[in-house]
Order: C-alpha cells, then structure tokens, then sequence
C-alpha cells in the first residue's frame, strides 16, 4: 500500500502542475485583459477631464474676446481711440494667465491696439485666421507661430504662441477687424501636466483639421504640423466625435484616445504607451514562469508564492482602474461611486477634508456626511439630474466626522462605459466654508460696529423703523449719548487706548440697561439707546442719570486715570406717527442742547428746537418751486489742476441755490433735503441738462475743457435711470462718454439696491469714468473699491487741511495714494488751500489738485475765461 501510495506521488504532482500550468495560463490571459481594460478606463477618464479644462480655457478666452466685441459694437468710435483701446485690452487681459496679448487688428495685418505696449501701429502677417474665410464659427484658431507676441515674432528655439481670432462684422456681415488673443501654450502644457505627469502618456490638442496646436513636453512633435492624414482624422472623427484605437510604432503599442469638443474645432488627444504601462504586468509573469520549473520541488511554496502574487496583482489593477481618477482639482476633495452611490474611491484631499480615511469610507454612500440641513427634495433633484447623465453642480453643507460643519462647492460627473452606460460617478468637492464665513463676517460688520460688534447706525435705523412702524401708537424713547472731550484720549494716548476705552464704555452701559433696550454705536464716541416697553418721561430721565453716572466713574489707562462725562439728549416719539430720522433728529438736537449748557447733563427734545425742523419744511418748500421754476438754481464749476504744472484740465460741477427771499442757501443744507424729499432726481436732471450743455459749447468755443465731474447721490442711483439719462444728454449733445466723471461717495459702495448696481455697470460698461469721493470718511471698503474699479480716488479736505499740522493726515494720505496707485487710479485732493499743502501733494505723486489756493468756484463766463488764458500760456509756452 506504501508502494502504491508512492508511485501516486508522481501522477499527483504531475497532475498538480499540469492544474497550476492551467490556472497559471488562465490567470495570465484574464489578468492582461484586465490591465488592458483598466487602463483603457483611465485614458477614457483622463480624455474626458482634459477636453473640460480645455473648453473652460477657451470658453474663457471667448468670454474676453465678447465682452471686447460687445464694447467695440457699443463703441466703433473706440478702433479710432487707440490709447482708450489699449487700456480696455490692459483690462481685459488682467486675472488671465493663460493669454500673453490681446489686440485689435485689421484683416491686412494692422495692429490698431494691443494690450502689449508700443504694439500700436505695427504690421503683422503669418497670422492665419486672418487670412481664412469667416465661416460663422465661434472662434477661429490659426496656426502656431513663432514668438511670444503678435509684434514679437524672434524668440528663443521652442517659443511659439497661438492665436485665437473673433471677427468684427459690419452690417454686410464682413470682418472689418478682427480681435486675436494669443494663447500661451505653457498654460496648456500646464494643464495637461498634473494629469500625465505619473503615467506613459503624452497629450496633444489639434485643430479639427488635423494641424498640431500645442503638445506636453514629453511629446516629439513639432506644432503646427499637420496630422490629417493619419489617424483620427482620416475617418474616425468623422464617424464619431471621441473614442480610442490602438497603433504600432517602432515596435511598441499605443492606445491613442480622442475627443473633438462639440463648442469648438479642436481635438484633445490622449497616446498611452501600452508597451511601457504593461511592463510591470509582463515582468510579474515572466517572475511567475520562472517559478513553475521549481513548482515540483516545492509545491506549497509555490502555491504560497502564487496567491501572494494574485493579490498583489489585484491591488495593482484596481489601482490602474481608479488612476485614472486623478484630475486637475486633486487640490480638491475627489469622490469616485460606482454606477449604485457606494464609494470606491476617495482622494487625500477628502481624508484632509473630512477626516476619513479611504478604508472607513470604501462601500458606504456618501451620506454619511449628510448634515441633515438639505430636504429630501434637494437630493431627490440631485440623482435626478446626474442619473440621466448630466452634471449637477451646487453647494452642500457636510458634517466632517469630528463634527464639524463643511461648507463644499460641489460637482458631480457621471462616467459612462463603452455602451453608453454610467458606470461610475466623480465628486468634487471645493472647500468654501471660509469664504461664506467671511461673506457672513462681512454681512455683520454691514450693521454692526467691528470694535464693539454694537449695532451701528444703519442697524439701528433698521430695527427703529420695524419698531415706529407699528401702529400701536405707543410711545418710544430715544436717547442719543456722546462722551464728553473724548478727543483728549486720543489725543493723549493714542486711537488704540481710546478704542479700550470705548469697550469699557460699552460693557458698563451694557450693565447698566435692561435686555429690552436696544443700544447702538454711530460712530466715534457716539452713541444710541431705544427704549420701546413702559416708556414714560420719568423713567427715561432715570435712564439717562443712571447712564451719566455709571460712565463717570474713573477709567485706569496705561497708568493714567480718566474720568468721563457724557452728554444725553432725549426725545419721546409714537409708533405709527413718528419717523425714525425724525426721531434722531430730535434726539440729536436734545444732545447738543446738553453740550451747550455744560455737558454732563440729559436734555429732552422741545418746542424750541423744532425751529431747524421748521427750517427743512421751509427749505423743501423753497426747494420745489425752485426745482420747479429753476430761476433760482445756479451752477458753479471748481477747477481741476495738474498737480505738477498747475494746468486746470477740468471742472467739478458745484450746485448752487439763492431763494426767494434772496438767501443763498448751502448745498450741505439743501442737497441732503432733496435727497429725503426724492428732489435729488429733478434736480440732478436739472444739472445734468445745464452743465453738458454747457460743455458742448465750450466745445464750440474751443477751449480745451477735458472733462466735468458731476456729484451724484446714492438716492439719484437708486431712483432714477441716471445712467440712461446721462448717454442720452451725451449723445444729445455731442459730448464722449469719457468726458464726464461721476463722482459717488464710499456709501454708495455699500448700497444693495439693484438699481444702484444696475447704474454703476451701465455707467462702467459706457465708459464713464467714477470717482470715489470724500475716501477715507465712510466705510473705506478695499473690497468695493475693487469690484467697482473707479477710476479717481478723492482724497477729503479734512485730511489735507491736516498737512504740516497732523502726521496722521500726512500718513492717511499717503496709504491713500499707495492704494490708488495698486488699483490703477488717479488722486484728486480737494480742499487744497496753501502753498505747503500743493508741495507736499506734488512731492506724494498726487495726480490732481483743487481748491482756493489755483481757484475758486466760478461761473461759466469766468471758468471759460480761466480755461483760455491756460490755453494761450501753453500756446506760447508759458
């Protein structure tokens, strides 16, 4: 039996191997097909990834060559302005890395403008784009040339650009100019690079006739060649617009993958090196054939070694299906589902974001980070959507898994297989949970005091207008609060320990009133209390003494002892009657009846000092005839100076008013009455009539007057189509949009009414240039200065009658003069009286100057008068 068991050894181990040799050959076939088809997956995933950055790329240089087409239709006069011009394509082309220039040129080859400088004027050719017939297309692509800029052909071996081309049609539907943006083929190269940096492949974006625009670095061909009689272009891409086939080159097999955009005639090719990607598979069993001769000796060995080897080689396939996966935003958290929501893959940044690792979250659905702050309806409306196949794009709020809450941009891609079905889905997710905290931030500090987080003026005007809005006519008190010689703290220790001061100040009235009163900061050492529950005459003179001695209990600073006293003015109104600008009015008033008789006291709002309320019914009625019969309403115009030569180039447009009673009344009395009349309106139109006329016929007269600035209120912008008025006087008279400068005060920025947005972006799309005024006395947003892009920064007269006298001034107007000269804007200092005030502006760079020192206000004759004698002085070289 021991015999018989023996001579089974053989035949069991031979049957053995002949069972390995099959499984072995079984396992070979089915592995590389599985390779094979991993990476075939990958192309397919990296194809479709690289042909979305391409079209955004060009949507985005579409987008640039529209808006100048736009306004070149708007403006045709523009191609004969090419200084204008230039500095719109400097505009344009700002925040695009991917463009080297953008210029205007005409069908012979004639740079008109260009936003690379000293372009202007030069002739061009090797531009094919030019050359080719307009056959409606978007977006014309001519051939690469060589050279960094239109003007700039000699470069450096291997620089090349390539230009991009819109049409500018004439009524017969004719190019009379075409706008050519130059694409910089490194930020192509770039955007393929995080892509294919790791694997065997090189990509290459062709016209759609086959000739090479640009090509990765790891790719030997030349651009500019053309490719159409090879592969796809001979008939594949006409048969489909993407798909994938394999080549032999030198001995070595290629899968090129191709994708034609729908939007644009380009094709995005993708060639893998399917010899060098199956390299590591082929050597895996070549190892393994290697084993088989030693599989007789050792069979358990083998056995061993083989399912070691199986499950690394499953590792490394699933890791070649999901490579592909690596897209350009791998910055970003990057989710891969199959076709069914369970995870399969999930990047580092998801682990960063979210705190799970791949192994926690590999086979659940991505719900796990459900916040519960979204409906069933928002996801029932998300699988629809990216179910039949499109791409949902939205924000979703996350709970990481210590808890915390992730506010992500999110975009999921379905990806489908060969036949059309989705297979899997890819999430990305952009991280915004700072940004919308910080719109939130920005959002409170828009009612709010940043020092003390008080409710500031504009708060409380909200909040005691829903309060007077009711009709429940009872009463309201109002207290209005100043601290007395508060300015001697500043002065003497600084804006820092004043600023400490004032939150002792707010945390001791804090204590000292109940949690029904509302208090607010309006600013400086001012402040303002509502009292809306059991308001009597009594109690709010209780309130008002408490507040006084609470506040004048000394203060220790930086070892100085201070003791405040503050002034409270007290005025009583009923809801449902009373206007809350009223009311602060009156309570304003009270406080400064409280001042006059000594500080330290409270005063309630009387009789008496209802005569400067008297003095505004007066002065509105006054104001209407006068808008009315406009006998009474003049113009004065301020001159505008060369700070450096002292040329007047313009004029800011003042308005001036004598009543009936022959009284001349201020603008600062009766401006802000038309404007809460709703007056403004007319007599901005009224204004806006005189002073283009009158400019028109300075024109007439030749005098060189190069532009006016007009003062336009918040209430003008948010009542009126002043940006259609104005074009129209303009065109009316004859007189460019560049001729005129709006002038808004830092307030303005901070309106949220739509017609104010709506003004400004008529104005900015027309031309017309804006000036921020008074800067540096309101909110001095950066962020709004920068999304309006003024044109002119008005520094205050109350910061220049602070040179040689206050360095804070000096100091202030020099951060003002750095922040215009990084937004590309012109200085105007208004207010400018004395000789020591002009120098120390010409030595800061200031660009402009006004004020009694070069000119007063003066009539029309006179300002005419002014501008001829500048004239005949530059004629004769004065």
């Amino acid at each position: 039996m021991i015999w018989t068991r023996i001579s089974l050894l053989p035949l069991t181990g031979f049957a053995l191997i002949i069972s390995f040799l099959l499984v072995f050959a079984v396992f070979h076939q089915i592995g590389e097909e599985r390779a094979r088809s991993s990476i075939s997956e990958t192309t397919e995933v990296l194809a479709h990834s690289l042909e979305g950055g391409t079209v955004r790329s060009i949507q985005d240089i579409q987008g640039r060559l529209n808006s100048l087409r736009v306004q070149l239709g708007y403006e045709p006069e523009m191609l004969f302005r090419p200084l204008e011009l230039t500095r719109r394509l400097a505009g344009l082309i700002d925040m695009s890395p991917q463009l080297r220039e953008l210029a205007v040129v005409t069908p012979a080859g004639l740079v008109l403008a260009s936003s690379v400088p000293d372009s202007t004027g030069a002739q061009i050719s090797g531009v094919s784009c030019l050359s080719e017939q307009y056959a409606g297309l978007p977006i014309l692509f001519g051939r690469p040339i060589s050279g960094r800029s239109l003007t700039s052909p000699l470069a450096s071996s291997g620089i090349y650009q390539l230009p991009v081309c819109l049409p500018l049609l004439n009524e017969k539907r004719e190019p009379v100019a075409w706008l050519v943006a130059i694409w910089n083929p490194d930020s192509v190269r770039e955007q393929f690079r995080p892509l294919i940096e790791s694997l065997p492949a090189s990509v290459a974006l062709y016209r759609y006739d086959g000739v090479l625009l640009v090509a990765s670095r790891n790719s030997d061909d030349l651009p500019g060649i053309s490719h159409s009689g090879a592969e796809p272009f001979v008939s594949r891409l006409s048969e489909k617009e993407w798909g994938a086939f394999t080549r032999i080159e030198d001995g070595r097999e290629y899968l090129e993958t191709f994708r034609s955009t729908s939007m644009f005639p380009v094709v995005i090719s993708l060639k893998y090196d399917m010899t060098e990607g199956l390299a590591s598979w082929r050597k895996l069993t070549e190892r393994l054939s290697w084993l088989v001769a030693g599989i007789v000796l050792i069979i358990c060995a083998v056995t061993t070694l083989l399912w070691g080897m199986a499950r690394r080689q499953a590792k490394m396939a699933d890791r070649l299906q999901l490579l592909g996966t690596a897209i350009s935003t791998t910055a970003n958290a990057v989710i891969i589902t199959d076709r069914n929501g369970f995870i399969e893959w999930v990047n580092e940044a998801f682990t960063r974001l979210s705190g799970y690792r791949q192994e926690q979250v590999q086979g659940l659905r991505p719900s796990i980070l459900n916040s519960g702050e979204h409906n069933r309806f928002f996801f029932r409306t998300l699988w629809e959507t990216i179910s039949s196949g499109a791409v949902w794009r939205g924000e979703v709020v996350n709970l990481t898994r210590d808890g915390r809450r992730l506010i992500v941009d999110q975009t999921i891609t379905p990806i489908t297989d060969e036949q059309g079905l989705i297979s899997h889905y890819v999430a990305v997710h952009e991280d915004v949970t700072a940004r919308r905290e910080a719109e939130q931030r920005e959002l409170f500090l828009a009612f709010h005091d940043q020092l003390t987080e008080l409710p500031n003026r504009r708060k409380l005007m909200e909040s005691l207008g829903e309060i007077l809005s009711a009709q429940s006519g009872s009463d309201v008190g109002l207290l209005y609060l100043d601290l007395d010689n508060f300015k001697t703290v500043n002065d003497t220790l600084g804006h820092l320990e004043g600023d400490k001061l004032l939150v002792i100040t707010v945390k001791r009235l804090v204590n000292a009133i109940s949690a029904d009163v509302l208090l607010a900061r309006l600013g400086g050492d001012e402040f303002a209390l509502v009292v809306s529950q059991s308001v009597s005459k009594h109690g709010l003179e209780e309130l008002a003494a408490r507040l006084i001695k609470v506040l004048a209990r000394p203060v220790d600073l930086n070892g100085s002892r201070f003791q405040l006293t503050a002034s409270v003015g007290i005025a009583l109104g009923q809801s449902g009657e009373t206007e809350p600008a009223t009311l602060l009015r009156q309570a304003d008033l009270a406080m400064y009846k409280a001042k006059h008789d000594g500080r330290n006291l409270y005063r309630f709002f009387d009789q008496q000092m209802d005569y400067l309320m008297q003095r505004r019914v007066d002065l509105e009625q006054g104001l209407r005839v006068a808008v009315e019969n406009g006998d009474q309403l003049s113009v004065r115009y301020q001159p505008i100076f060369d700070t450096r030569t002292r040329k007047p180039l313009g004029a800011e447009v003042l308005m001036r008013w004598q009543n009936e009673a022959g009284e001349w009344v201020s603008p600062a009395e009766f401006i802000s009455v038309a404007e809460e009349s709703g007056m403004i309106v007319e007599l901005g139109a009224w204004q806006m009539d005189t002073v283009i006329a009158q400019l028109a016929k300075w024109d007439r007269a030749g005098l060189d007057v190069r532009y006016l600035s007009l003062n336009i209120s918040a209430v003008q912008l948010a009542r009126d189509d002043i940006a259609g008025r104005l074009l129209a006087t303009l065109a009316r008279h004859g007189i460019g949009t560049h001729r005129i400068i709006v002038e808004i005060t830092e307030t303005t920025l901070m309106s949220k009414s739509p017609m104010v947005r709506t003004n400004l972006s008529a104005l900015e799309v027309a031309g017309i240039l804006v000036s921020i005024d008074d800067f540096g006395t309101g909110y001095s947003s950066l962020s709004y200065l920068k999304q309006l892009q003024a044109d002119y920064l008005k520094i205050d007269r109350s910061f220049v009658i602070g040179i040689g006298k206050n360095r804070s001034d000096e100091e202030i107007i020099y951060a003002m003069l750095a922040v215009a000269r990084s937004l590309q804007m012109k200085v105007v200092a208004e207010g400018v009286d004395d000789e020591v005030q002009l120098r120390f502006l010409q030595d800061a760079g200031c660009d402009l100057t006004q004020g009694f020192l070069l000119s007063k206000p003066l009539l029309a004759e006179e300002a005419a008068a002014l501008f001829a004698a500048a004239s005949c002085e530059a004629a004769l070289g004065v």
